[in-house]
């Protein structure tokens, strides 16, 4: 009777860790027509779709967090999934959009972004960087996100693309600089409304849809 139920519990163990299992593939495969991103993701998943963001030389080593619950307690309530060790951060896609947009982000651009969506004056003093090789979608330009995602009219689809933030005395640099982002071309955009906030530069490096395929150097065969 007891050996019954030990492996009445070991089976029931197996079948729920199965169904907990996910393709950790789908974190980099493009999502299927109709659906969104989502938070209801295996810290497996979203670390392979949060290291999908950038270079290997960076992701082998960045730390890997997670959004928040709640966005307005700030990213400092983010869970880390992974430790790291190069100052780098990876963060899996954003909820709620029609393609995968992870993120790594140095230092700096971490505190960019942590001040941003806070409301607050970033007060930046050197430049930071991003990476995401995945590309975003967008609903436009300081556009508030969508309570349903599914009845945005049009969403601007960004290509794999780095983001530069300058110094707060160096942003005068950005004057000018194209703000549509339809059109594949560099633009600058805000991520808050706040009076003074630092403006980010968005270079694509690849169409909205297109992949960046990272391949490694072939090692040149010995000669004899």
């Amino acid at each position: 009777m007891f050996k019954s139920a030990l492996y009445g519990v070991i089976g029931l163990a197996a079948i729920s860790t199965i169904a907990y299992a996910e393709d950790l593939s789908t974190a980099r495969a493009p999502l299927p027509p109709g659906t969104f991103t989502t938070s209801a993701h295996s810290d497996e998943w979203k670390i392979e779709n949060a290291l999908s963001a950038g270079p290997s030389s960076i992701t082998d080593h960045a730390a890997v967090v997670d959004w928040p619950a709640n966005w307005k307690d700030g990213l400092a309530h983010g869970r880390v999934l992974r430790e790291g060790s190069n100052g780098w951060t990876c963060m899996p896609d954003t909820p709620g959009r029609p393609q995968h947009d992870p993120m790594c982000a140095d230092e700096t651009m971490m505190k960019w972004l942590t001040a941003a969506l806070a409301g607050e004056k970033p007060n930046i003093d050197r430049v930071g960087l991003a990476y995401m090789l995945m590309g975003e979608a967008r609903q436009g330009q300081n556009a508030a996100p969508a309570k349903d995602p599914s009845q945005v009219i049009e969403w601007f689809y960004i290509g794999p693309h780095i983001m530069v933030v300058l110094p707060d005395s160096a942003t005068e640099a950005l004057r000018g600089i194209n703000q549509d982002l339809s059109n594949n071309e560099p633009y600058v955009t805000l991520l808050s409304s706040t009076v003074g906030s630092t403006p980010l530069w968005v270079i694509p490096v690849a169409k909205g849809g297109e992949r960046i395929k990272e391949e490694k150097p072939k090692v040149a065969n010995a000669t004899p």
